[in-house]
């Protein structure tokens, strides 16, 4: 009795099949391409944004004065100024900072270590980095007296 009864019933139409798939493949089209292109927006944005150290002025053992320069073609947001030994893997010291830079302008950001001191004659890694995840790193070297 129980298998005449499944034997009835029936299934949805063809149509109703072949819309809900064509329904189905739009709405995972339209999810595709805003996702790609979220993703190519933000690389464009990324690859606009540069910045670079100039030079660094090294005012004592606790505290330094990079100059950042922006040199992309749009205004870059500066989150965080990092120093770390040459020679070592991991930031010794981040300063978080949010500064904005127009394009072709210069910024010197004070910095004072609150945990670290700088050495004479020592090779450092000061890295900028962007609100856009650019970075940039340069090796700069104390003189043989620091102030």
């Amino acid at each position: 009795m129980q298998l005449l009864k499944l034997k009835k019933r029936k299934g949805i139409s063809p149509l109703i099949a072949t819309l809900l798939l064509i329904a189905i493949a739009v709405a995972a089209s339209v999810l595709t391409y805003s996702w790609v292109m979220s993703m190519i927006s933000s690389q464009s944005a990324q690859a606009q944004t540069q910045i670079r150290i100039d030079s660094v002025v090294w005012n004592s053992t606790t505290s330094y004065t990079p100059d950042v320069r922006n040199t992309g073609s749009v205004d870059a947001q500066l989150e965080s100024i990092s120093i770390r030994l040459n020679k070592s893997g991991s930031a010794t010291s981040v300063v978080a900072t949010t500064k904005s830079i127009t394009t072709g302008a210069h910024l010197l950001v004070g910095l004072h270590l609150s945990s670290y001191t700088l050495t004479p004659n020592t090779s450092y890694v000061i890295r900028a980095t962007t609100n856009t995840g650019f970075y940039y790193e340069a090796i700069f070297t104390t003189g043989s007296t620091i102030p």
